[in-house]
């Protein structure tokens, strides 16, 4: 398993996603469109990168079974 990409505030977003801070507090941060910049780190945040969060496993889409 690799270790998730680093990003510096104030360079763009690869993709879409939630990205956490590599501080102890884990401060997190949602973007829906790539391509914007990665947000400076709240007050009193001592992180260095930002990193993408783990996905959540999202359920499978069942389709309906027609009734017997």
């Amino acid at each position: 398993m690799t270790a998730p990409a680093r990003h510096l505030p104030r360079t763009y977003t690869p993709e879409a996603g939630e990205y956490v801070c590599d501080c102890a507090a884990a401060h997190t941060w949602r973007i829906d469109v790539a391509g914007h910049l990665f947000p400076a780190f709240p007050p009193d945040c001592g992180a260095r990168a930002w990193r993408s969060a783990a996905p959540a496993e999202l359920p499978r889409h069942q389709e309906p079974q027609p009734p017997a």
